[in-house]
């Protein structure tokens, strides 16, 4: 993808000041000159003063050669492309490295109490109960893992294990409070204003000039990225003085994961493009250009490719891979990108503007005028999840057949966006619905919040839906038996979305499960593959976009077997959880600008649930110190990633630096970026 002149002449003249503002760091020290400007002060020294005028953009085979990891370039991307392998790419949205270590722990127990005569869904009964209580009595995270890979989840049994960097931006400003990076380009203004390249380049406050990236950490030096940082948030996540209360002395902060976390659809963008960009773009570059994902890398040499998610198909992360859009709100720019795009399969949950438009959806019907090659497959209340798909008999991607999968959402009673929650007992049924209200002063100020969950237990979905909607894995299965037909190969990117949105809530219940299903859909992926040419063939890659900030206490594996041998798996989240999070509040209310108080006294304000609760669950959200359900947000914190089939790609880039826009980003020692990720994908998939 070539930039606009507009773009390269901005990188030319450009200076960073803008990515400054908001910037309350005391201890920050910039260079200056003798920079002349618009008001005639002295202006910070600008990147391309440092350093001269724009590298040449860099992309994944690029970064593949100057590292080392291939020889050549190929005179094009499919020229070898015939002897690559299928690649599939799993993402846990927000699965943290503390989120696989409750999923693992949560699973291994509740295998050993049904080993036991115990029923997850009920509880035990009688003899069975004394020994189960008696047998889990004192259980603590010692018994289980502490550190690095683990086990009790399919994927992690795969050969290759990592750590994964997920870096945002910001430019422009920053957002109040830090919550998230801002949701800006180096276009003017914020990118919900306006479609895509849709406004001019956003200037430089200082010299009245287009902004000069500047690949340089925020915090640290004054620069667009925002890096991990070591000293700061620990070389691992798994890092002791996260389960301590501090105060720490040696450089720890941590509250350091809290400020300008990255979004889903900026890192699955990163994922399906080797492209870094800013909060809620999908798939275009800090121009708002398109750049080439890999679903559409892998149609033009030939093979099928397609998405697969328990959350709506054109959310941020399904999305980025099937869209081009500097918003991940704009479903009217998002519906006609996908419909441009064409996959080869999309599915997921079908409702309002991260579904396919109406009119597209109807062109694939019978009689529509792409009923030819769409086959539309939607939730029906007759027809049950066993025969769901039975119309992809007969379907074939070598004769460019195309399937798009509706479930949930508009096709459902209860509306739902997501797949049914099956819960930590696997029920689908008995959880508490979190909810809470915001509290307000007079003038309308935010005061506090307060949770009114209700005593009767709910369903996510009827049973009556539940058994219309084929479970995650039958999902799974479809998708890669029928792309798997492809006789040039496929990719498959498969999501499982709510593990994020369960975590937004405070919910462990509902993340529990949503990580049940990611680990039983890859077990069915491990079956394809071991029968369908082993790693040979194949390469599968299972990660996250992002982190939660969730800390699992000493007694968690007790306190989780307790809940299933007495039939109470929903007490796991408290019925105090309020399902609002603690920090908008207090942004809401200007808590941001108040430093009488740290970040954290200022959450606890507006958490609701008491220290019994975070006692009686053995586990909390946010720092220590916030109130439990302290947080509900994402984290900058690297992420695992768990693989196999790569080739040994991914452990010659860790530690390696990457490009945007041509300038040099520093990497992390002992680990990768999202961009090195897509970068070993895009190799085994078309044999660079």
């Amino acid at each position: 993808m070539k930039l606009s002149s507009l773009a390269l002449n901005a990188l030319l003249i450009c200076s960073a000041e803008a990515a400054l503002r908001g910037q309350k760091d005391s201890t920050r020290s910039l260079e200056t000159n003798n920079t002349s400007t618009k008001s005639g002060h002295h202006c910070p020294e600008g990147y391309t003063q440092k350093h001269g005028g724009p590298l040449p953009l860099d992309n994944s085979e690029r970064l593949l050669l100057r590292e080392g990891v291939i020889s050549e370039l190929p005179p094009d991307l499919c020229t070898n492309a015939a002897g690559g392998k299928n690649v599939m790419l799993v993402i846990g949205d927000g699965m943290g490295w503390e989120m696989i270590r409750a999923g693992a722990i949560a699973k291994d127990i509740k295998e050993e109490l049904m080993d036991m005569g115990c029923n997850p869904n009920t509880g035990c009964d009688g003899a069975a109960a004394i020994a189960a209580k008696h047998a889990f009595d004192g259980r603590t995270l010692d018994h289980y893992y502490k550190s690095g890979r683990g086990k009790g989840l399919s994927f992690q049994r795969l050969a290759d294990y990592g750590l994964v960097t997920t870096s945002a931006m910001v430019i422009q400003q920053a957002e109040d409070g830090a919550h998230y990076a801002p949701a800006r380009s180096l276009l003017e203004g914020k990118v919900s204003d306006h479609f895509n390249g849709m406004a001019p380049l956003a200037l430089d406050d200082c010299t009245g000039k287009p902004i000069d990236f500047n690949p340089a950490d925020y915090e640290k030096e004054g620069g667009n990225m925002v890096l991990w940082d070591d000293v700061k948030g620990g070389a691992f996540p798994w890092d002791e003085r996260y389960y301590q209360t501090g105060p720490f002395h040696d450089g720890f902060d941590p509250e350091f994961i809290m400020r300008h976390a990255t979004d889903s659809a900026n890192t699955a963008g990163a994922l399906a493009t080797g492209h870094k960009a800013s909060v809620n773009m999908m798939s275009v570059n800090l121009y708002e250009e398109d750049v080439s994902t890999l679903v559409e890398d892998a149609m033009k040499c030939g093979k099928a490719a397609g998405v697969l998610s328990s959350v709506p198909v054109l959310h941020a992360t399904p999305g980025s891979f099937v869209v081009h859009s500097n918003n991940r709100n704009n479903g009217p720019q998002m519906q006609r990108s996908f419909e441009k795009v064409n996959p080869t399969y999309a599915a997921g949950t079908c409702t309002g503007r991260t579904a396919p438009s109406p009119e597209h959806l109807n062109k694939m019907r019978p009689g529509g005028s792409l009923s030819s090659q769409w086959t539309l497959i939607e939730q029906n209340p007759n027809v049950s999840a066993e025969h769901f798909y039975d119309p992809l008999e007969g379907l074939d991607p070598n004769m460019d057949h195309h399937v798009m999968v509706c479930y949930g959402g508009n096709l459902t009673p209860s509306g739902q966006s997501n797949a049914p929650y099956r819960g930590l007992d696997d029920s689908y049924s008995n959880r508490y619905c979190s909810r809470g209200s915001v509290d307000t002063d007079a003038q309308g100020v935010p005061t506090g919040v307060t949770a009114t969950t209700k005593d009767e237990l709910c369903d996510h979905y009827s049973a009556e839906e539940v058994a219309q909607i084929p479970k995650m894995a039958e999902h799974v299965k479809a998708a890669i038996e029928f792309l798997g037909k492809d006789e040039d190969g496929f990719f498959l990117m498969y999501e499982q979305g709510d593990i994020d949105w369960a975590a937004h809530a405070n919910h462990m219940d509902d993340m529990l499960g949503a990580m049940f299903d990611l680990s039983d859909s890859v077990d069915v992926m491990l079956d394809w593959i071991y029968a369908n040419g082993g790693w040979e063939k194949n390469a599968l890659y299972v990660t996250a976009d992002h982190d939660h900030y969730l800390t699992l206490n000493h007694n968690f594996p007790e306190v989780v077997a307790n809940f299933l041998i007495d039939g109470e798996s929903h007490k796991i989240t408290p019925q105090n959880n309020s399902n609002v999070n603690p920090w908008s509040v207090g942004v809401a209310a200007g808590r941001h600008n108040d430093e009488s108080k740290t970040t954290t006294e200022h959450i606890k304000d507006f958490a609701t649930w008491t220290d019994e609760d975070i006692e009686t669950v053995a586990h909390f959200w946010g720092a220590f110190g916030s109130g439990g359900n302290g947080w509900g947000s994402h984290s900058t914190r690297p992420v695992p990633i768990s693989y196999n089939g790569d080739d040994g790609c991914l452990k010659a880039l860790e530690g390696a630096g990457y490009q945007v826009l041509g300038r040099p980003v520093e990497g992390s020692p002992g680990k990768v970026d999202q961009v090195h990720v897509h970068a070993c994908m895009l190799k085994n998939l078309f044999n660079l």
